[in-house]
């Protein structure tokens, strides 16, 4: 807040400006002016926090909504968790990678039928393996 702000919100509050001889009468009732500037100056201090705090939560339904197209679902206004949705985003991506891998060594496999049985049979085994990467718990 700037000098200029702190002035003219004083105006506002029904006082020109601080003068000597109100500095001067010390201690005693708090003038009126006084109390509905202390407001005011208040009032403008909490603005801008509740400005960011307005911005911070469009910003966060904004990414549960973006987060809930990806996945598929509808999103709600309450009972959203953006680690949630992250954490579901990240297995449905990790499940499609572990599919994508063991096609790849499926696809490989199938080149190899002229090779030895066991080399065809390991890299099935390899296919079979990344696709079970996804029933095992993950070590936290």
């Amino acid at each position: 807040m700037t000098r200029d702000d702190i002035i003219r919100m004083a105006k506002e509050a029904g006082h020109p400006f601080l003068t000597a001889s109100v500095v001067e009468q010390g201690a005693g009732p708090v003038p009126e002016w006084l109390e509905r500037f202390a407001a005011l100056v208040a009032a403008a201090e909490q603005r801008p926090i509740s400005d960011v705090t307005e911005a911070v939560t469009k910003t966060v339904i904004e990414v549960e909504k973006l987060l809930c197209v990806k996945l598929g679902r509808q999103w709600q206004p309450a009972g959203m968790s953006i680690q949630t949705l992250v954490d579901e985003l990240a297995a449905l991506v990790a499940a499609a990678e572990r599919e994508a891998c063991a096609k790849a060594c499926e696809w490989e496999a199938a080149k190899l039928e002229q090779w030895p049985q066991r080399d065809v049979l390991t890299v099935r085994a390899c296919a079979a393996a990344i696709r079970a990467r996804g029933e095992q718990e993950e070590p936290r």
